[in-house]
C-alpha cells in the first residue's frame, strides 16, 4: 500500500513522493493524540471588556491576560482579586487598540453594552458577546448561564458545574444567616451627590441577591434592566422604615448629609447612627458578585445588630 504526496522544487516542478505503508499506518495510529481541531482552538489568552465576564473567568481559573479599565478594578470590585500583571486596555468604550492587536489575545469578550467596538477589535481576534444585563429577566440566572458558556468556550464544563453546586450551598447557608433579618425590609443605595442616590431596584442583582437568601427589599418601585432607578433623596420616604446600606459614598456626601434636615428626617434615619458603606463590590457583576453581595450584607446586618 502507497500514497503518494506532491511537492514542488525550487524550480517549481512537481514532484510525487511516495509514502510507504508504514508510514501511512504510522500517521493513522498518531492521530487520536493529535489535538482535535475543537481543541486546539481552545481560547488561552482571552481579553474581556467587561468586568463581570472577568471576575467570572477569574474564579474558574482562567483569568484573561487583558481587562478594560483594569485600574479601576480595586475601586468598584476587589474580589476577587485581578491577577498581577493583568494589561490594562484603556475604556471599554475606547480600548487601545494597538495594544490589544500586540498582545496577540485568542478571544476577545464583549457584551451588548460595548457591543460598538466590535468592528475595531474583530480584526484581531474573534470576539464572542455574553450579556448579562439586557432586557427581559434578571441578572443572576443570565450570569449562572454566561458561566456555564464560558465553559463551554475554555472547556471548563466541571469546573463551571462544581463552582454553581457550591454557590446554591454558599446561598443556603446566607439564608440561615438571613433569617433574624427576615422581618425588616433592607434599602441598598449607591450616593452620587448629596442630593441623588441610586437605589437598587428589581430586576437588578440586589434584588436576585434578596430574593435568594430570603430578604426583603424596602423600594417599591422597579428600575431599569441594570437593576436600580436614580431618585433624588427626599423620594426616599417611599422605603418607608428600612435597614439602609449603601455600596458607595463620595467622601463629602456623608457630612453634608448628617446635617441635612431632609436626610435626617427620612424613616431610614429614625434608627439613628450611620448608614453603613459596604467595602467594593461589583455593582453589574456576575454570579461571584452576587456571592459577595450577599456576604457583605449580611455582614453589615449582623455588625449593626450584634
Amino acid at each position: 500500500m502507497h500514497s503518494n504526496t506532491t511537492q514542488h522544487t525550487p524550480s517549481g516542478r512537481r514532484v510525487v513522493r511516495a509514502l510507504s505503508r508504514r508510514a501511512v499506518l504510522g500517521s493513522l495510529l498518531a492521530a487520536p493524540f493529535l489535538p482535535s481541531s475543537s481543541v486546539a482552538a481552545r481560547p488561552v489568552r482571552i481579553a474581556s471588556l467587561d468586568f463581570a465576564l472577568v471576575e467570572q473567568l477569574i474564579v474558574l481559573g482562567a483569568p484573561p491576560i487583558a481587562v478594560a479599565e483594569a485600574r479601576d478594578w480595586n475601586k468598584w470590585v476587589k474580589e476577587p482579586p485581578l491577577p498581577t500583571g493583568t494589561i490594562d486596555l484603556g475604556t471599554s468604550f475606547a480600548p487601545n487598540i494597538e495594544l490589544l492587536a500586540a498582545l496577540g489575545p485568542d478571544l476577545i469578550l464583549t457584551t451588548d453594552f460595548v457591543a460598538m467596538v466590535e468592528p475595531r477589535v474583530s480584526g484581531i481576534a474573534p470576539v464572542e458577546r455574553i450579556s448579562i444585563y439586557s432586557p427581559g429577566g434578571s441578572p443572576l440566572p443570565k450570569a449562572v448561564a454566561s458561566m456555564r458558556h464560558l465553559g463551554a468556550i475554555l472547556g471548563l464544563q466541571n469546573r463551571v458545574e462544581a463552582y454553581l453546586q457550591e454557590t446554591e450551598a454558599f446561598f443556603d447557608a446566607c439564608a440561615e444567616r438571613a433569617r433574624p433579618f427576615c422581618d425588616k425590609p433592607i434599602l441598598m443605595l449607591s450616593f452620587l451627590d448629596p442630593r441623588h442616590a441610586r437605589v437598587y431596584a428589581r430586576p437588578g442583582l440586589q434584588q436576585d441577591v434578596l430574593d435568594r437568601i430570603g430578604l426583603r427589599n424596602a423600594w417599591p418601585n422597579e428600575g431599569s434592566y441594570w437593576g436600580f432607578g436614580t431618585v433624588g433623596i427626599e423620594r426616599l420616604v417611599e422605603a418607608g422604615e428600612a435597614v439602609a446600606v449603601t455600596d458607595y459614598m463620595p467622601p463629602d456626601v456623608r457630612a453634608v448629609l448628617e446635617t441635612s434636615p431632609l436626610w435626617r428626617s427620612l424613616p431610614i434615619r429614625r434608627a439613628g447612627g450611620p448608614i453603613p458603606i459596604l467595602p467594593p463590590v461589583l455593582a453589574f457583576g456576575g454570579v461571584p458578585a452576587a456571592r459577595r453581595w450577599a456576604t457583605l450584607l449580611l455582614d453589615a446586618l449582623e455588625e449593626r445588630n450584634p
